[in-house]
C-alpha cells in the first residue's frame, strides 16, 4: 500500500513537472543558488579564520592559496547561478513577475561575481604573505 501511495505521488510531480517546464527551470536554478550559498559560506568561514590567526599560522596552513582557490570556485559556482538565471528570464512559460525576481537575481549575482573576480585579483597581485592577510581580512560576503 505504502508503495502504492509513492508511485502515485512520484507520478503526479512526474506530471506537473512536464506540464509546467518554468517550474523545473526555478528548481534548477534554487538547487544553483543553494550549492552557491555553500560555496560562500565556506568562503566566508576561511576568510573569518583567516582573521583571527596570527602571520605566522597564516603562512604555515597556506591560506592565501587556499583562499585564493575558494575564490575561484565560488566564482565558478556563482556564474553558474547566473546563468541559469539568465536562461530562466528567457523562459516563454514564466510570468512578467518571475521574469523580473529572476532578473533582480542576476544582477545581485553579477555584482557579486564582479567582487568576487577582482578580490581574487586583488589576492594574485599581493606579494608577501602579510599584504596578501591585510587584503583578505577586507572580504566580505553577506547574501
Amino acid at each position: 500500500m505504502k508503495t502504492l501511495i509513492r508511485l502515485v505521488l512520484l507520478s503526479g510531480a512526474i506530471w506537473i513537472c512536464f506540464l509546467n517546464p518554468s517550474m523545473l527551470v526555478a528548481q534548477q536554478c534554487q538547487d544553483e543558488e543553494g550549492i552557491a550559498k555553500d560555496y560562500l559560506k565556506d568562503l566566508n568561514d576561511a576568510v573569518e579564520a583567516a582573521r583571527k590567526e596570527s602571520l605566522e599560522e597564516f603562512e604555515r596552513a597556506y591560506h592565501q592559496k587556499s583562499i585564493l582557490t575558494k575564490l575561484g570556485l565560488t566564482l565558478g559556482m556563482v556564474n553558474e547561478v547566473k546563468d541559469c538565471l539568465d536562461k530562466a528570464t528567457q523562459d516563454s512559460t514564466a510570468t512578467k513577475e518571475q521574469v523580473d525576481a529572476y532578473k533582480t537575481q542576476q544582477e545581485t549575482y553579477s555584482k557579486l561575481a564582479e567582487k568576487i573576480a577582482a578580490n581574487q585579483k586583488a589576492l594574485k597581485a599581493a606579494e608577501d604573505p602579510k599584504a596578501a592577510k591585510a587584503v583578505i581580512e577586507k572580504f566580505s560576503y553577506s547574501q
